[in-house]
């Protein structure tokens, strides 16, 4: 059974196999909408926004919003300052966000004990089963929308992409301060999506030599497109 929804700027697909019970895909659903309201830097009225503004003091700042700003910093010095919620400026977690709510919305599946899904949001990718089922995706030629460049079949794990050929020059260089250009496309893949995400915008963010940091994380690989 499969479901689609436009939510958080794009296209949320949930995949679940022998699923006969509906109302998970409206949890699912519903748990991406809450976190789109609260984290949008698009929405004036989100926390995340009011936050920016100076409208809401840190120490008012609801429990998952303070995660979300100590998981980025954390993130931060992880990728030795490559990845950075704060590079356009001010600060913007949605880096974060869409791999942490691609994963809560995993966890809300499971809880449904339905162990075999894919998830496909904005570019990544988290897949799980507990049968023989290989969930297949292909990675989009960045120049070819068309195209696909190469194929990849998970079973239990995520995949996550970054690039500036559907939103223009998003990924900033916090290092330069200037968008990141050395790479068209980043796919890092892995057990982790939220880990999947925040190494593949650093590699794309760094460029050249970016895979360095992949040092540190052995069990994840990139895919890098010129």
């Amino acid at each position: 059974m499969r479901q689609v929804q436009q939510i958080m700027g794009m296209p949320i697909s949930i995949d679940i196999l022998n699923c006969k019970d509906e109302s998970v895909f409206e949890q699912v659903f519903t748990r991406f909408h809450k976190i789109d309201r609260q984290f949008s830097t698009y929405r004036p009225d989100s926390e995340v926004s009011r936050y920016v503004k100076g409208e809401i003091k840190e120490s008012s700042l609801s429990k998952e919003l303070k995660f979300v700003i100590k998981a980025c910093r954390l993130a931060e010095k992880m990728t030795n300052g490559y990845f950075s919620a704060w590079a356009s400026g001010r600060f913007d977690p949605s880096g974060y966000v869409k791999g942490w709510a691609i994963k809560q919305a995993g966890q809300a599946i499971e809880k449904q004990r339905c162990n075999t899904y894919c998830i496909s949001a904005g570019g990544d990718i988290l897949a799980s089963s507990d049968t023989d089922k290989a969930w297949s995706l292909g990675i989009q030629d960045p120049k070819n929308s068309y195209k696909i460049l190469n194929k990849l079949s998970i079973s239990n794990g995520a995949a996550a992409t970054s690039g500036n050929y559907e939103r223009g020059n998003h990924i900033i260089n916090p290092k330069t301060s200037k968008p990141a250009d050395g790479f068209s496309s980043v796919t890092v893949t892995g057990p982790d999506i939220i880990t999947a995400d925040i190494l593949a915008t650093a590699i794309f963010a760094m460029g050249a030599g970016g895979e360095t940091l992949l040092q540190n994380h052995r069990a994840y690989r990139a895919i890098m497109i010129n």
